[in-house]
């Protein structure tokens, strides 16, 4: 299955909150006409952390294989419907856009439709001379295990680029590090444990650029979501 990440800034002129209230109100039974859509999830990103956040939010659309990944932008749904929508809240020039695998680190229980969990994204990009095939490798095989070490998971995913964004030019990021927890609360004795301090945070300077990272925290509305 392939994952769609589309990292989005919100319409200059509009509060995070008009754009989000849009988001969630208007454009997501849009986005639920569209056919071949196997799960579609807002991420809506909030100011928990001390500076203003690059992006208001992450759509995220999962869809069975990479021509699908094609095909549902081609559809009379989303180009009458989603599309024409999209200029009222995004700034769509700014859209970051990737194609991504997941490779679940950590399942834990199943995730309901309306059950209220933090989730912390981390864009992340290869350190120079790194090639993505390394990247890849010590990330999942390396990094994963040291981070599966950490406090009060609920879930745990890597997002991989895939390869074929690589053919027209590098991508702005080579995946994204997704993590659930319950609360607030319990991000943050993760954020301030041993184990992350003195094990995980320091290990990603092995693969990840100096100011390769980007970090998001954001609650889901879970749109399109299978049971």
């Amino acid at each position: 299955m392939v994952h769609l990440m589309f990292l989005m800034k919100r319409k200059p002129g509009l509060s995070r909150q008009e754009c989000q209230r849009h988001w969630r109100g208007i454009h997501a039974p849009l986005a639920q006409r569209i056919p071949g859509i196997r799960r579609y999830v807002q991420s809506h990103v909030f100011s928990a952390q001390e500076e203003e956040p690059p992006y208001d939010g992450v759509a995220e659309i999962w869809v069975d294989d990479e021509p699908a990944a094609t095909a549902i932008f081609q559809t009379q749904e989303y180009r009458e419907g989603a599309y024409v929508d999209e200029p009222n809240f995004v700034d769509v020039k700014q859209v970051v856009r990737l194609r991504t695998e997941d490779h679940v680190m950590l399942a834990g229980a199943p995730i309901g439709k309306d059950e209220r969990l933090i989730k912390r994204l981390s864009f992340l990009k290869r350190k120079s001379g790194m090639s993505k095939e390394e990247f890849f490798r010590y990330w999942r095989e390396a990094h994963g295990p040291i981070a599966l070490k950490l406090p009060g998971l609920r879930r745990y995913v890597q997002c991989h680029t895939l390869p074929a964004m690589y053919t027209s030019g590098e991508p702005v990021f080579d995946g994204a590090a997704q993590i659930w927890f319950a609360d607030l609360r319990v991000m943050q004795e993760m954020l301030e444990s041993k184990e992350y301090v003195e094990e995980t945070r320091p290990d990603g300077a092995k693969f990840i650029a100096p100011a390769g990272i980007v970090t998001l925290i954001a609650e889901e509305n879970r749109v399109v979501w299978p049971e």
